[in-house]
């Protein structure tokens, strides 16, 4: 399965979209006309597998316009097969992230990025059982939650990174690119995978830049679904500005941790 959506083509001034896609939630505000939105920037692509057994997922944060969000996916899209044969395959953990580097860093891409208007933060997350990919370059937000890393107030994968782009100005141009990526194990029991744009942080004064309270606001109470609603409900009725994206996804691991004892 396949999916991708572009805030430009489809910005949800003034109201909440939410949709399903198997154990994929996708829910987006774009932004309160009332307090100066006129545009939403943010876009999506993900692929899943049928049967459920991965997810990869691109979450995209543009500025300026959106050209830098729409050249991205359509990146992705025009190599998804060769990502479908690597998400599927045994070495997807190795051979992912220097498949998205190579394609990054082709300069056909690069010179294409030299021509449009703006750039984009950009997240991607694969998923696979029992473990979690993360790339990340900008400030879009992933968040790994599960009480026993909450325990230890541990919740986000990775930091907002400013100055960081893929686009007019990108860190591919860069002698040394920059980027943060990593990988984890999921704990045993219910995981909850969130990545989100940074209008989510903008509600409250700041309350959901508080991870520990987007950790609550997503785990505890009603399903991942219902929750997700009830945060963009909030978010609109706060009149947020800037637009917020949001994709999450629940992964009950059954496997047990690196120790018998976790």
């Amino acid at each position: 399965m396949q999916y991708e959506w572009i805030g430009s083509k489809q910005p949800f001034l003034d109201k909440i979209s939410l949709k399903s896609l198997g154990e994929i939630h996708i829910g987006c505000f774009g932004g309160s006309k009332s307090n100066g939105a006129f545009k939403n920037e943010d876009a999506l692509f993900l692929m899943q597998e049928e049967d459920g057994s991965w997810i990869f997922t691109c979450l995209l944060d543009a500025h300026n316009s959106a050209e830098s969000a729409e050249i991205i996916i359509e990146l992705l899209k025009n190599n998804s097969n060769q990502i479908h044969k690597i998400c599927s395959s045994e070495t997807a953990f190795s051979d992912i992230e220097p498949y998205i580097l190579s394609l990054f860093s082709e300069d056909n891409f690069k010179s294409r990025c030299k021509d449009i208007t703006g750039e984009t933060s950009c997240l991607i997350c694969y998923q696979s059982g029992a473990y979690l990919w993360w790339f990340s370059i900008g400030d879009c937000m992933a968040y790994l939650f599960h009480p026993d890393l909450a325990k230890f107030n541990q919740y986000g994968l990775n930091q907002r990174q400013f100055f960081e782009w893929v686009g007019q100005v990108n860190t591919f141009d860069l002698s040394v690119p920059c980027y943060t990526s990593g990988r984890r194990q999921l704990r045993y029991g219910s995981n909850y995978i969130v990545l989100a744009t940074d209008g989510v942080l903008e509600y409250g004064d700041g309350y959901y830049q508080s991870s520990h309270n987007l950790y609550n606001s997503f785990v505890k109470g009603d399903r991942i679904d219902q929750n997700l609603h009830t945060i963009l409900d909030n978010i609109m009725k706060d009149r947020v500005r800037d637009s917020a994206s949001v994709v999450c996804w629940e992964v009950i691991n059954k496997q047990q941790g690196l120790f018998p004892s976790d």
